[in-house]
């Protein structure tokens, strides 16, 4: 069975009809029952500020990707957002700006729920719905926002005084500012680094970490630069349209970056700084957020 929309990179279609089948069958009852900020255990909060990034020379990519060869980049110093941008942060855009999301005004976003065996286009779920009617957000205001496109994202950024951040400062802020050709070799999956599906989808999320879906922002120690979930939590939207290294077709998706609640280490593994999602720009998931950049 595929997929029934086009989904950032790392979501594929399963192997073959007999594996899905079998994994259908053995989804996990029980988590159909978990809501939204739910098994959210108290964190210390951290500040809305920025990290400033310094100038330099970088090395970006991923040799384990067709699409992201390794190359040498230099940037100029900007500031990146500590945490993803949450519910709190997004509510106060809506209120000062009227601001109504695409998938408001298209009466749905694409949706996973614990004990389903797919992603589905639900009506009415939005940013303020994210499991569709009769969910809510209000145990998850210090969450990332999801449910956002990648418009709703940059709506957001303009009136804060931002901008989304390219894909390689987006890269260079999660590698800590490292110039290395290395991949991480950590697994949040086992390690607990990062809110990531901990077990295999869609049989069974452990949530070893205490979450099924999104996870209060700073929930997990910060990278050496200071950021949190830079990888993990909420895949996020990046300024840059993609494009295939190899290929010249004209560019239809916008760049996703850092992986999610949803990924696992059988399915979506975007457990690397240089992996590369992307998505329609106009497409709301309830895994995808964004943060923000701004030039000092």
């Amino acid at each position: 069975m595929k997929l029934a929309f086009t989904f950032v990179a790392a979501i594929t279609t399963l192997a073959s009809a007999a594996i899905w089948q079998e994994s259908r069958s053995a989804i996990d009852p029980s988590a159909r029952s978990i809501r939204w900020g739910s098994s959210s255990p108290t964190t210390r909060a951290i500040a809305d500020d920025m990290v400033l990034i310094p100038k330099g020379e970088y090395v970006v990519g991923d040799p384990e990707e067709d699409d992201a060869a390794l190359r040498r980049v230099r940037i100029e110093r900007f500031l990146m957002d500590r945490h993803e941008v949450t519910n709190r942060q997004f509510a106060a855009f809506v209120a000062a700006t009227g601001h109504v999301t695409d998938a408001e005004r298209e009466h749905g976003a694409w949706v996973y729920r614990g004990g389903e065996s797919d992603w589905k286009r639900v009506r009415d779920a939005d940013w303020r719905h994210p499991l569709g009617r009769g969910s809510s957000i209000a145990d998850a205001m210090d969450h990332p926002v999801v449910a956002v496109t990648w418009n709703d994202a940059a709506a957001y950024a303009a009136w804060a005084g931002k901008r989304l951040p390219s894909e390689v400062e987006w890269e260079v802020a999660a590698r800590a500012g490292r110039s290395t050709n290395a991949t991480s070799s950590s697994n949040p999956a086992r390690d607990g680094s990062a809110n990531v599906w901990q077990g295999s989808w869609p049989r069974k999320n452990e949530m070893v970490d205490g979450f099924f879906y999104t996870a209060p922002v700073g929930s997990f120690r910060p990278n050496a630069l200071g950021l949190h979930d830079m990888i993990g939590n909420v895949w996020e939207w990046t300024a840059d349209w993609y494009r295939h290294q190899a290929r010249s077709e004209p560019p239809t998706m916008r760049v996703a970056k850092g992986g999610s609640w949803f990924c696992s280490s059988n399915y979506c593994a975007a457990f690397r700084p240089g992996f590369r999602g992307k998505s329609p720009p106009s497409h709301a998931f309830n895994n995808v957020g964004f943060r923000c950049a701004r030039t000092p």
